[in-house]
């Protein structure tokens, strides 16, 4: 789809086209006007005049409505038209007066040609289509009006030049009108990318001057009593200040295991203790195929593990957890089981923890989440992500 600068350089071209074809009824008019007396019989050289007007400001009519230039079969017609103009009107201007305004459709046929090079796009059917009335021109020329061979093949070439100038001139409008779409594009998603910096920072001052200083409160001063709290509360810290920094945290270079490894950890300094399974997450028959997960699928997983276990914290009323991680089928597979309270999965709120925050990092990736929960049966959730082969 043509776009705003492209758009803009078709209608440069179509007002050129409609500018030269005007042009050319002017020199119509001119001829016809200074040199009537010549045509024999007057009403052929009026009903000739009348026909390059008619579609002449049909095609105007067409480039007009569409709002581009004619399409090339309209353009192909009128080269064939031009032509036999051309051998018409040399018939009726007699040899005394052939070289005169009495010949008006060669001046006006230049002009016209004008509008090949400005539709079509390439130059061989732009130079094709120009040679059929500089033909019509040359042989009309010697063989009706008298002209020396070495005299009319000079004066058929300004059909090929007229073309190819305005070939080059059409070609190099739309080719500006593509760059300045690409470059409209490229200066859009930069200023998307500035907008997302600055919430990025107006959010991490609100993070620095709230929760940032909060949680390095706690963790400076002995408040709280219970050491693993107080160590992942530091901890938290230290995470949100790189946070805040636009730091990317490291998830161990797609180490799955080792991600899990350390959530766990993480999870035991509040109260939950989490069995973690990756016995299978490397099998002996893909072990020598791929050894490391791609990163964003690592890191999205290990996020979506540590929700789903923050809200066995809040929700569950139980202190363990499993969370197993396998690949099967061509995909890394990573459950949490619980043996909490559960819950009716009907009654989840969009947009809330699991039905949120774990299926949106999971699917960012490709991948999907199943829960299964029933009232006083626990909570297993099953996040699958197809692994390219």
């Amino acid at each position: 789809m043509a776009t705003a600068g492209a758009l803009r350089g078709e209608r440069v071209v179509l007002r050129a086209y409609v500018l030269f074809r005007l042009g050319g009824l002017l020199q119509v008019v001119i001829g016809a006007v200074a040199t009537f007396p010549h045509y024999q019989p007057l009403w052929a050289g009026v009903s000739l005049c009348a026909l390059v007007f008619g579609e002449s400001l049909a095609l105007i009519a067409v480039g007009l409505r569409l709002r581009r230039v004619p399409p090339r079969v309209l353009v192909a017609a009128d080269a064939a038209v031009m032509a036999a103009v051309l051998v018409v009107g040399g018939g009726l201007a007699d040899r005394t007066h052939g070289h005169t305004w009495a010949y008006f459709v060669y001046p006006f046929s230049l002009l016209a040609s004008i509008g090949f090079g400005l539709v079509l796009t390439r130059l061989a059917s732009v130079l094709a289509l120009a040679a059929l009335p500089a033909a019509a021109y040359a042989v009309t020329a010697v063989t009706q009006l008298g002209e020396p061979a070495w005299n009319a093949a000079p004066n058929s070439v300004p059909y090929l030049a007229n073309a190819g100038i305005a070939w080059a001139v059409a070609r190099t409008l739309r080719r500006t009108g593509r760059e300045l779409d690409r470059a409209t594009d490229t200066a859009m998603a930069k200023e998307a990318e500035l907008a997302a910096e600055r919430e990025r920072v107006r959010h991490a001052r609100l993070l620095h001057d709230r929760v940032l200083q909060t949680l390095e409160t706690l963790a400076r001063e002995p408040w709280i009593t219970d050491p693993g709290l107080h160590a992942h509360v530091r901890a938290e810290a230290v995470w949100l200040r790189g946070f805040v920094r636009g730091e990317r945290p490291a998830t161990g270079n797609g180490d799955l295991a080792s991600g899990l490894g350390r959530l766990a950890e993480d999870m035991a300094r509040i109260g939950l203790t989490v069995e973690v399974h990756t016995a299978q997450l490397r099998s002996a028959s893909e072990r020598a195929a791929s050894a490391a997960l791609p990163e964003e699928v690592a890191e999205a997983l290990v996020e979506a593990v540590r929700e789903a276990l923050t809200n066995v914290v809040k929700h569950a009323g139980t202190a363990r957890a499993v969370v197993r991680a396998e690949r099967a089928g061509g995909a890394v597979l990573v459950s949490v089981l619980d043996n909490g309270t559960g819950f009716d999965p009907a009654t989840l709120t969009p947009g809330s923890g699991l039905d949120g925050s774990v299926r949106d990092r999971v699917a960012g990736v490709g991948g999907r989440v199943v829960i299964d929960s029933a009232p006083g049966a626990g909570t297993y959730v099953e996040m699958r992500v197809p692994l390219a082969l």
